[in-house]
């Protein structure tokens, strides 16, 4: 069976989001895996599991603008495909050859393929779906992100403890090939690909539209990656425990939960405002949760604090997308695609790398109510971008 991808209501779009769900579900299993199998059975410390995981994310930010390059030169479809195999071959490596030069090869390739899989598909759900949807489009679809991040770690703990490291190995493998294979189901729009600008007034023009949108990520994803690896301490210095239902561990599922279901609550809110107004939105709702949380007393205010921060993030994703590519034609918008992918890596790693200095010297308190002061400083450049989108 092949499909076309035309908009949310297609099968070839959700065939697509599968694809890239399970991409992101092997990607998210793979790092509490490695931190098992590098330290239980090859006996090193964490410092080296959690410098090889990271080497897939590094491999990624290099890559990603190319990566949309080359989407936009060739056709997300044949990037996505050729993404996914060096994404099972990654995956394969590491099944065949559990050694610390095994492992290392495995994250070259795995960054490299996720990271194609990741600005492909994106750019491919962007370029075939109707203008008048896309924001609700480019929402759904990014819901593959949080499921994938929420089921793979679930799966690869348990699979560690009942069938051991190289058969988890094996069946996050059988996965990723299942990610290639709904990919390759989906055939490409059959619509003609513009040459591609080679000119300096394109290289600016993609530039000056990436531009805000990027900064934008940088400081979202930064709060974002603040929050991801320090908020369960924040909450257990306040009282809150780190582990249990009721835990500061369960606030990141109800924040991951409220993203999930905002997109689905709030899907149409990027078409009905525009891109411009619902990040603007998006930004003083997101300050809101981040400021709830830095203060939260008690385990029930933080949970109400992250649902509030989930709702604040969800529409703003598709509306940054929108921002940096509806200016632009099909390979630049590619191009684009593949910047602003970087800039939201680049946040989440820069806000972990920040926040560690500046929770020893402010505490996170301090810290996460800065974060949230960081969303209200860049919504003034919400205005430039609309003076390029009118310019260009």
């Amino acid at each position: 069976m092949t499909l076309t991808a035309a908009g949310f209501r297609s099968w070839g779009f959700w065939l697509i989001t599968a694809a890239a769900t399970a991409n992101y579900g092997v990607m998210s299993g793979t790092s509490p895996l490695l931190n098992r199998g590098v330290t239980e059975l090859l006996g090193f410390d964490t410092a080296l599991a959690g410098s090889l995981v990271s080497i897939a994310g590094f491999v990624g930010m290099a890559t990603m603008p190319g990566l949309g390059y080359l989407a936009g030169r060739f056709g997300p479809r044949r990037v996505t495909l050729a993404a996914a195999a060096i994404a099972v071959a990654g995956v394969a490596i590491a099944v065949v050859s559990f050694t610390i030069p095994g492992i290392a090869f495995s994250r070259i390739a795995y960054g490299l393929g996720n990271a194609g899989i990741t600005v492909a598909t994106t750019a491919w759900v962007s370029a075939t779906s109707p203008e008048a949807t896309r924001g609700r489009a480019l929402g759904y679809y990014g819901m593959s992100v949080w499921i994938g991040l929420a089921i793979g770690p679930v799966l690869a703990e348990n699979s560690y403890a009942w069938i051991g490291n190289r058969s988890t190995w094996a069946l996050l493998l059988a996965v990723q090939a299942a990610s290639l294979l709904m990919a390759a189901m989906v055939r490409e729009a059959p619509t003609a690909t513009p040459a591609v600008a080679t000119t300096a007034d394109a290289s600016v023009s993609i530039a000056r539209a990436v531009s805000v949108p990027a900064a934008i990520a940088v400081a979202a994803w930064g709060a974002q990656g603040v929050i991801t690896t320090f908020v369960v301490a924040h909450l257990e210095s306040a009282g809150v425990p780190a582990t249990g239902v009721m835990g500061g561990a369960s606030v990141l599922l109800v924040f991951a939960a409220s993203v999930l279901i905002a997109r689905v609550v709030l899907g149409a809110v990027t078409d009905s405002l525009g891109p411009a107004r619902a990040a603007r939105a998006s930004l003083v709702v997101v300050a809101a949760g981040l400021v709830g949380l830095a203060w939260s007393p008690t385990f029930a205010i933080a949970c109400l604090s992250a649902v509030v921060m989930g709702f604040g993030y969800a529409p703003l994703y598709p509306s940054l997308t929108m921002l940096a590519t509806t200016t632009l034609d099909g390979p630049r918008r590619a191009t684009a695609i593949g910047w602003f992918s970087a800039f939201t890596s680049a946040g989440m790693s820069l806000g972990a790398l920040a926040g560690g200095f500046l929770i020893g010297t402010l505490g996170t308190s301090i810290t996460i109510t800065l974060c949230a002061v960081v969303q209200l400083a860049v919504i003034p450049t919400l205005a430039r971008a609309a003076k390029v989108r009118a310019a260009l």
